[in-house]
This record gives C-alpha cells, sequence and structure tokens, in this order.
C-alpha cells in the first residue's frame, strides 16, 4: 500500500475519531456521525482544498482532531522492535515527524476524494474489555467505490483515542512499522531514520501519483 493510498485511508479515518469518554458502543456510534458531519463539513471547503491554502487545510483538520489522534503510541508502535533502542528525544521527535507527515500528506490527497456516504456497521458482540472499543465503518466515495475501515480505540485518561486503523484488510500501523524497518535498514540510525521520515513519505507518495 502505498503513502498516497494510505493518504487516502488516513483521511478516512480522520472522519470519525472525535469520541468522547463512553463505555457504551451506541454512544460511540452516536458521536461517529457527528463527528464525521465536522470533519467532511471540512473537507469539503473549495476554498481550502486549493493548493495554495493547503496549510489552513492541515491547521483545520488538526483542530478538529489533533488531540483524539496518540501518535505517541501510534509512532512507539511503528518503530517495532527498534523502539527499545530510541531515546526519550528519539521517540518523542518521531511522534512529533509522524503527526505532521501525516497530516500533510492526507491533506494533499484530499483534492479529488470525495465522499457521497458512509454506514456504520455494528459488530456481531461486544466488545470483551469496555475500554476497548473496535468501530467499523463502510464509505462511499462519489465514484460508489466503497471502502471497509475498521477503527481501534482504547479509552486512556477518560478520552477516546484512536490508535489503529485497518482499511480493506490493510493495517496502516504495520504498513508504517514495515516502511521504518526499511529505512533502518538503509541507514541504520534511528535518528538518521527521523531525519529522512518525512523525504521518503513525499518521494513514495510522488512515486505514486505519477
Amino acid at each position: 500500500m502505498n503513502p498516497l493510498s494510505i493518504a487516502k485511508a488516513l483521511l478516512l479515518s480522520l472522519a470519525f475519531i472525535s469520541f468522547n469518554a463512553s463505555a457504551s458502543y451506541d454512544d460511540a456510534k452516536a458521536l461517529v456521525a457527528k463527528t464525521t458531519q465536522e470533519m467532511l463539513g471540512l473537507v469539503s471547503n473549495k476554498e481550502l482544498r486549493q493548493p495554495e491554502n493547503i496549510d489552513q487545510l492541515i491547521d483545520g483538520i488538526d483542530n478538529v482532531i489533533g488531540s483524539f489522534v496518540d501518535f505517541q503510541y501510534i509512532g512507539n508502535s511503528v518503530m517495532g522492535k527498534y523502539y527499545r533502542r530510541a531515546s526519550d528525544g528519539e521517540i518523542e521527535s518521531f511522534a512529533g515527524v509522524l503527526k505532521t507527515t501525516l497530516l500533510r500528506t492526507f491533506s494533499k490527497a484530499i483534492v479529488g476524494f470525495e465522499f457521497q456516504s458512509f454506514e456504520v456497521v455494528d459488530p456481531a458482540e461486544a466488545s470483551p474489555e469496555e475500554d476497548k472499543q473496535i468501530v467499523s465503518v463502510n464509505m462511499t466515495s462519489t465514484n460508489g467505490t466503497v471502502y471497509s475501515v475498521v477503527y481501534y480505540l482504547v479509552l486512556k485518561d477518560g478520552q477516546w483515542t484512536l490508535v489503529n486503523v485497518v482499511v480493506d484488510g490493510i493495517n496502516l500501523r504495520i504498513t508504517f512499522r514495515n516502511q521504518f524497518a526499511s529505512l533502518m535498514e538503509r541507514f541504520g540510525k534511528i535518528s538518521v531514520v527521523i531525519d529522512h521520515w518525512a523525504e521518503a513519505m513525499s518521494d513514495s507518495s510522488t512515486k505514486a501519483g505519477a
């Protein structure tokens, strides 16, 4: 799955992550619909979708979902086996770089990528752990393509946070982890991988869009 596809997948995910504290799946489902309207309202703004306004769009998306995505948790997981080698500074730095590159990458991918409708698919059975919920959604784009999106959320400090997304069977956290491992094989040092992460994402996105 190339970064451009990942960006589109993340756009799907970001429409559904503004959950307030509640262990009830029904409450979470209701909040999904409310947050979806807020997010889709933002990305449907034609002025914000203009290339010259990309920074404004990024800021808008960050304001909607920035505090709800656990970038620190995701970043630690993406590091995989290399996490234990990383210093506290490298761990914090990578989480910041990951957030910045993801926001910019999928914001750029928004142009020409529009949604028509969505449907929350109720689970067959309740989650065995109330502080961990899985929310499945089918998203339909204007061209009729249907995407299956599965969100993994954890209740931390009274707040639901997004820790992983699976889109049409593609696990985004594992995809990024593989990319991090590939860069480690190439550069050998965590600090160098962090320095090249944004460049690697940008290069891959350019190739995908070529």
